[in-house]
C-alpha cells in the first residue's frame, strides 16, 4: 500500500476514534449524573419499600398465574407489552452547539452514531430479555402454549430491537415523525411476536427479511444526506427532559426547566376571596396559580393518581394496593417539595417587599392544600376498590402527615443554612 493512502487510512480512523472517545466522555458524564441522583432517590427507606412492594407483587403474579380466566388473550397481553419493549430512542448526547463545533467533523460522525446505537440497543435488550422472563409463568399456564414459539418471539424481539434503531436513526435523517416511527416498529414486531406466541413461529421470517430491506433502502436513500443537526438536537433534549422528569419525581435536579400554559379551565381553583389578597397569602396564590399553569408539575400528579388507580386495581389484593397507594402519596409529597425549590428561588420571591418566611409559609399553605386533595382522592379509589377494607386507607394519611412534616423540616433547615 502507497505512503499517502496508508496516511490517509491513519487520519481516518484517528476520527474515528476521537469520535467513540467523544461519545464515551459523554456517556460517562450521563452515567455519572444519574449516578449522583440515585443517592438521593435510593434510601434507605426507599429501598426497603420497594423490595416490599416487589415482593408483594410477585406473590400476587404468582397467584394470579394459578387461576388464569380462559376469557383474557394473554398471548396478546404478552405481544403488547413484549411490542411495545422493542420501541427504542437512540439517547446521543448531542449538544446544540455541535451543530457549529462538529460540522467540519460530520462525515466522520458515523463512529459516534453507531456507538450510540450500540449501547441504546444493549440496554434495551436486557430489559426486554428481563420483561420476557417474568412473562413466562404467564404463558406457559395460559392456553395453547409452545416452547419454540416463545423462544422464536424473544428472537424477533431482539432483531426488532436493533432493526428498529436502524430504522429510527436513518427515518431521522429523512425528517420523518418519530411516533410514525415507532408505530412502524411497534406493528412490525407486535404481528410477528404475536403469531408466534399462537404457534406460528416460521412469521418472523418474512417480519425480519421486510425489516432488513427497509433498512437497506433507506440507506441507499441517506447515503448522500448529512445530519439533521436541529432535528438531532432537539430529538436529544426531549430525551433529556424525559430522563430528568422522571428523576424529578423524587428529588430536585438542577437546571430542571417548566414551561407554563395557562389553563382558563383551571382558573376557578384560583383563590377568588378579597381577603386572601394579602401579603400572608400572597405566596399561597402564586404557587397555586404557577402550579395549575405548569406543563411538568400537574401532569406529574395527573399521572402519579392514574398509576395509584390502575395499579391498586390491577393487583386485586387489598394489602399490596394499600402498599401501593401509600409508596404514591409518598411520591406525591416528594414531588411537590421539588416543586418549591424550581419556584421558591426564582427572582420573584428574591425582589418582592415581604419578609422572606412569607415564601415558606405560603408553600405550607399551598402544600397541605395539594397533598390532603390528592391523598383523599386516592383514598377514595382504594375505598371503592375494596370496600371491606376501607380502613386501611388511614394509613395513606398518616404516611402523607409523618412525610409532610418530615419535607417542611427538611426545607425550613435548608433556608436557614442558606441564610448562614
Amino acid at each position: 500500500m502507497p505512503h499517502w493512502m496508508k496516511f490517509i487510512f491513519m487520519q481516518q480512523v484517528m476520527r474515528m476514534n476521537k469520535a467513540v472517545q467523544l461519545f464515551n466522555q459523554r456517556r460517562e458524564k450521563n452515567q455519572k449524573e444519574i449516578a449522583y441522583y440515585s443517592k438521593f432517590i435510593f434510601n434507605g427507606h426507599f429501598v426497603v419499600f420497594l423490595s416490599i412492594a416487589f415482593g408483594a407483587l410477585m406473590l400476587q403474579y404468582s397467584q394470579m398465574v394459578k387461576h388464569l380466566s380462559p376469557h383474557i388473550n394473554y398471548h396478546l397481553i404478552i405481544a403488547v407489552a413484549l411490542a411495545v419493549l422493542t420501541i427504542t430512542n437512540i439517547r446521543t448526547f448531542i449538544r446544540p452547539a455541535d451543530q457549529i463545533f462538529l460540522l467540519n467533523f460530520e462525515l466522520h460522525m458515523d463512529a459516534y452514531f453507531k456507538s450510540a446505537m450500540i449501547r441504546s440497543a444493549l440496554i434495551r435488550i436486557v430489559i426486554f430479555v428481563i420483561v420476557a422472563a417474568l412473562f413466562i409463568p404467564l404463558y406457559f399456564n395460559a392456553a395453547d402454549s409452545s416452547m419454540i414459539g416463545y423462544i422464536c418471539a424473544v428472537i424477533l424481539g431482539i432483531v426488532m430491537i436493533v432493526i428498529g434503531i436502524w430504522i429510527r436513526f436513518l427515518m431521522m435523517k429523512l425528517d420523518i415523525e418519530q411516533h410514525l416511527i415507532s408505530l412502524l416498529i411497534f406493528l412490525m414486531a407486535l404481528s410477528g411476536i404475536y403469531t408466534s406466541l399462537e404457534g406460528l413461529p416460521f412469521t418472523i421470517i418474512p417480519i425480519i427479511f421486510f425489516g432488513i430491506g427497509l433498512v437497506y433502502l433507506l440507506n441507499k436513500h441517506t447515503q448522500q444526506r448529512t445530519v439533521n443537526w436541529h432535528a438531532m438536537i432537539d430529538y436529544e433534549e426531549r430525551l433529556t427532559h424525559q430522563q430528568n422528569k422522571t428523576i424529578n419525581m423524587f428529588t430536585d435536579v438542577k437546571g430542571m426547566k417548566d414551561t407554563v400554559k395557562r389553563r382558563r379551565v383551571l382558573d376557578v381553583l384560583l383563590p377568588k376571596h378579597k381577603s386572601k389578597y394579602n401579603q400572608q397569602h400572597m405566596f399561597e396564590f402564586l404557587f397555586i396559580r404557577n402550579f395549575l399553569r405548569s406543563s411538568d408539575a400537574l401532569w406529574i400528579i395527573i399521572r402519579l393518581i392514574l398509576i395509584a388507580a390502575v395499579v391498586m386495581w390491577i393487583v386485586n389484593q387489598e394489602i399490596i394496593a394499600m402498599i401501593i397507594g401509600a409508596f404514591l402519596v409518598y411520591a406525591i409529597v416528594l414531588q411537590t417539595s421539588q416543586f418549591y425549590k424550581q419556584q421558591a428561588f426564582q427572582l420573584w420571591p428574591q425582589v418582592w417587599p415581604v419578609p422572606e418566611s412569607l415564601v415558606l409559609t405560603g408553600f405550607k399553605q399551598f402544600m397541605r392544600k395539594l397533598v390532603w386533595l390528592t391523598t383523599i382522592i386516592i383514598a377514595v379509589i382504594y375505598m371503592i376498590l375494596y370496600p371491606a377494607h376501607l380502613y386501611y386507607a388511614a394509613v395513606f394519611f398518616l404516611l402523607m402527615l409523618w412525610t409532610m412534616r418530615n419535607v417542611t423540616e427538611k426545607i425550613e433547615k435548608r433556608m436557614n443554612l442558606l441564610k448562614d
